[in-house]
């Protein structure tokens, strides 16, 4: 008897013990305890277990609301709030079963992480030793002369250099030997205004911006003929007005470099006659000679070059409050434009001022000689016309008059 009951205590301890092996799980964690504010860390969810897990979370956001375990841990993305503390909390979904598919309902579980903000380190003592000294205690250029006289508490100084300047050389020191400077040394200067900023950065990383605006003059240096006037050659680019397809070149005259805008077989200069009337001109580079006026016009949004060549009549016409040299026809709407091709041809296009259209213009000399022809044709016709009714208006009175003589003579 004894012996049956050691066996059968013996085989419950091992189903006891096979059960407990087996028994199902389910669990979640973090990997940190604590996060930055608006901060990001992972939790797992899962376990022994099989079936769908719905998370939730206060106070932040998951990268997925729900996940599907089977006898493993799921990784999911938490990114928490601005401060307190954040929880996430799982839930098994309906069905939800152990590893033998038996029926498991383990609850839900939750997991919290504090949001905390990072310790900054104590840095006020050693930031108090370093200075704030940003300030010039001089500032001076290599041509002209700053305007107002140099003063470490004014910031904004004015410069004006004759034409012939390039380039200027800045010097300056700081106040304090700790500071450091930048925009000192030599400065490209365009034609007309240049503005120069010279920072100074104190120790401490606090910074101050003396600037120089310094305005080089324009007056043009090169001056050519044309016609009765002297074209003097615009310098400042950027004064200028755009010029659809053409490009930017540079072409030295007597040791000074102008500005030509080529395309194709063109190349025009931007230049000021006598009277501060501003223009393209079109210029030959080989013997450095302008050759003609160009006025540059849009009409539907197309640009057009107008050349006042092989115009006789020199006629004028305003096109969006352009002056235009042409040659008017029999109406003030109408005008002859001699436009400046790519090739350098110059074409004829007529400009109706009304509908403010333009189109090419075809001399068909033919017209008149067939107008002409036309009339001719109706003069010989209706002089036919007249012969033969004359001829009849006869024949009928010789005849009138032979039947009246037949009659006496009867």
């Amino acid at each position: 008897m004894k012996k049956i009951k050691l066996i059968i205590f013996s085989l419950l301890t091992i189903v006891l013990w096979t059960n407990t092996v087996n028994a199902a799980s389910f669990n979640m964690s973090s990997k940190t305890s604590s996060v930055a504010p608006n901060g990001s860390f992972t939790i797992s969810v899962g376990g022994d277990c099989i079936g769908r897990v719905n998370l939730s979370v206060s106070n932040g956001t998951l990268s997925q609301s729900s996940v599907w375990v089977e006898q493993n841990y799921v990784s999911i993305k938490v990114t928490a709030g601005g401060s307190g503390k954040v929880t996430i909390t799982a839930t098994p979904a309906t069905g939800f079963s152990d590893s033998d598919a038996n029926i498991y309902n383990p609850g839900s579980r939750s997991v919290s992480v504090n949001i905390t903000s990072p310790s900054k380190p104590n840095t006020s003592g050693s930031a108090d030793k370093k200075s704030s000294d940003n300030n010039l205690s001089s500032l001076s250029i290599n041509i002209g002369e700053l305007s107002p006289k140099f003063d470490k508490n004014k910031t904004e100084y004015t410069l004006n250099l004759p034409a012939s300047t390039e380039k200027i050389i800045i010097e300056g020191k700081a106040s304090d030997s700790k500071a450091k400077i930048t925009g000192l040394g030599e400065t490209k200067l365009s034609v007309g205004n240049n503005t120069i900023d010279i920072i100074v950065t104190a120790e401490n990383g606090s910074k101050k911006t003396y600037t120089i605006k310094a305005y080089v003059d324009e007056t043009p240096l090169v001056y050519l003929n044309y016609k009765d006037d002297k074209i003097g050659i615009i310098r400042n680019v950027s004064s200028i007005p755009t010029l659809e397809g053409f490009t930017n070149n540079e072409l030295n005259i007597d040791n000074n470099l102008i500005t030509i805008f080529t395309k194709e077989d063109i190349s025009l200069i931007y230049g000021i006659n006598e009277k501060g009337e501003k223009s393209f001109y079109l210029f030959n580079k080989d013997n450095h000679k302008i050759e003609d006026k160009i006025n540059q016009i849009k009409i539907n949004n197309k640009d057009y070059l107008i050349s006042e060549r092989d115009n006789n009549k020199n006629d004028t016409i305003n096109i969006n409050e352009t002056e235009i040299t042409c040659s008017k026809l029999n109406s003030d709407n109408y005008c002859l434009l001699n436009v400046l091709k790519e090739d350098g041809t110059i074409k004829k296009y007529l400009y109706e001022k009304t509908e403010n259209t333009i189109q090419l213009y075809n001399e068909f000399k033919a017209c008149p000689e067939a107008k002409s022809e036309n009339q001719n044709i109706i003069i010989y016709v209706l002089s036919s016309i007249i012969v033969l009714t004359t001829g009849i208006i006869v024949f009928l009175i010789y005849k009138i008059k032979k039947g009246v003589s037949n009659e006496k003579t009867i």
